[in-house]
């Protein structure tokens, strides 16, 4: 009989460990998919930062301001700028 009540004993033992784990994990599982939905949302704002910056390029290329009195100097800095810029919010996505 004490056999059984120590087997009891036992059993009860390592459901509560067992309940207590799951419990944490799921607890972890509850935190990792929140950090997961909030680094989506940042990688959409990402995107929508690169795609913005990409089209301040295309126009910066195509203004006519530096054709007009050929001095390219400030349009390539600032395309310089915005591309490093564009490589920083990448390698943020890539992370």
């Amino acid at each position: 009989m004490r056999e059984l009540k120590h087997l009891c004993w036992d059993i009860d033992t390592k459901v509560t460990q067992l309940a207590n784990t799951h419990r944490k994990l799921r607890e972890n599982f509850d935190a990792l998919r929140a950090k997961n939905r909030e680094l989506k949302e940042r990688i959409v704002k990402l995107e929508e930062k690169v795609k913005t910056q990409s089209e301040q390029i295309v126009k910066y290329k195509l203004s006519g301001a530096a054709n007009a009195d050929g001095n390219y100097t400030d349009v390539k800095l600032k395309i310089n700028e915005l591309v490093r810029e564009i490589d920083r919010c990448i390698g943020l996505l890539n992370d």
